[in-house]
């Protein structure tokens, strides 16, 4: 019997990024459990956030931004997508008669034998992100002009008044293909109250909660790490500015590390992504320990699993720690997926922190890390809520094997 093939949008297996990577594995680790009949086929994360077909790079970054006039002027679109729903329809017309850029036409080739498409929605949908834009037309498309299923699984939902473009995109897809699910409460409800007409809308847990790790082995390389059998907290940044780039030793993040040094003698700072690269300074002037892109993220949650707590604003970051046991505090990021992940251990988890207002926000952060410290049957509990969103993610396989 022929497998149904499956056509994963943003796939992150090759992305470095400790959470995207984990969050590909764990739905692969889904869909593959869900059915033996599925073949999987991935389109890279990359590819979703193209936003030109040739974008000149120096040292790994762009040389013009997106917006730039040159860009504009000058470089061709790789797909032209539509700014606003009015234009779904036109664009549509565009890219089925050869208009629709370079991808649209390596897009369409890749549908011809694809018998589902599911659009990874991790990263948050919000505002004008190019990789949700993309991925909710390509939805629209294959559903309303290819006729074959179209899902959206897994993401974050942010809808606003605030330059409002996305809310009527969102009401476009997700009244037309076939499942919805959404990874935290905050984006049902955000969802439903901007259409409470769109009863189509599941909310399963994110599919990194689907990752065994009942086994899981330090490496040789983690093992040698000379603080894992001290005590040690983790933190890894938020999607939000902290206050740190331009006061530096006089800053909030280096204050609040060192006075969590004063509960937990020592600080472990993860950085995967180039941006939080500038992690290794305030461990320098911390006197902590820097942990970086030379692990992976199964390394990571094994650090984790050692570590007293962890203070993070990272979505997936805080999802390792549940995982492994590791209580946390939560830092809000640039859209309400933190609030939305802290619902989901209510009574457990305290309520994110405003990471753009650490110094109003310090003795919270230090009273949260006192309570962890005197809880010994914490980590028991996280362990347990975990194993209850562990079965619970699995509804993104069965929503497509309906």
């Amino acid at each position: 019997m022929n497998k149904k093939k499956i056509l994963v949008l943003n796939d992150g297996s090759s992305y470095e990024n400790w959470g995207i990577k984990a969050c590909i594995d764990g739905l692969k680790n889904i869909l593959e459990n869900t059915s033996n009949d599925f073949k999987i086929i991935g389109v890279p994360h990359r590819y979703m956030h193209k936003k030109y077909t040739w974008e000149p790079t120096i040292f790994n970054r762009k040389l013009f931004n997106d917006h730039s006039r040159i860009t504009k002027r000058f470089l061709d679109e790789f797909h032209l997508l539509p700014k606003i729903a009015d234009e779904f329809e036109y664009i549509a017309q565009l890219w089925l008669s050869g208009k629709g850029g370079e991808g649209a036409k390596s897009f369409i080739n890749m549908m011809q034998d694809i018998d589902i498409i599911v659009f990874n929605a991790e990263g948050s949908t919000y505002r004008d992100n190019i990789g949700a834009i993309k991925g909710l037309f390509m939805l629209w498309f294959t559903k309303t002009k290819l006729k074959k299923k179209a899902y959206f699984l897994n993401g974050s939902v942010t809808l606003t008044l605030v330059d409002s473009t996305l809310p009527a995109m969102i009401k476009k897809v997700f009244s037309v293909i076939d499942g919805v699910a959404v990874r935290e409460p905050y984006s049902y409800k955000n969802i439903f109250d901007f259409y409470p007409q769109l009863i189509n809308i599941k909310m399963y847990p994110d599919s990194v909660f689907s990752l065994n790790v009942d086994n899981l082995l330090l490496k040789d390389k983690v093992k040698k790490l000379n603080f894992l059998d001290k005590d040690f907290f983790c933190f890894s940044l938020s999607m939000l500015p902290m206050d740190y780039r331009r006061s530096r030793s006089k800053s909030s993040l280096v204050y609040i590390i060192n006075e969590l040094k004063k509960i937990v003698p020592n600080a472990v700072l993860l950085a995967k992504d180039v941006e939080d690269q500038i992690l290794k300074d305030v461990a320098k002037d911390t006197d902590s320990i820097f942990i970086g892109a030379d692990f992976d993220y199964r390394d990571i949650m094994g650090i984790l699993s050692k570590a007293k707590f962890l203070f993070s604003g990272r979505y997936h970051h805080l999802i390792f720690t549940t995982k492994v046991g590791c209580p946390c505090i939560p830092i809000a990021s640039s859209s309400h997926k933190i609030h939305g992940f802290a619902e989901l251990f209510k009574d457990i988890m305290p309520r994110p922190i405003d990471a753009t207002d650490v110094w109003e926000e310090s003795n919270n952060v230090i009273a949260s890390a006192k309570s962890i410290i005197d809880n010994d049957d914490l980590k028991k509990v996280y362990i347990k809520r975990a194993k209850e969103l562990e079965l619970d993610s699995l509804g993104h396989g069965k929503l497509i094997s309906e």
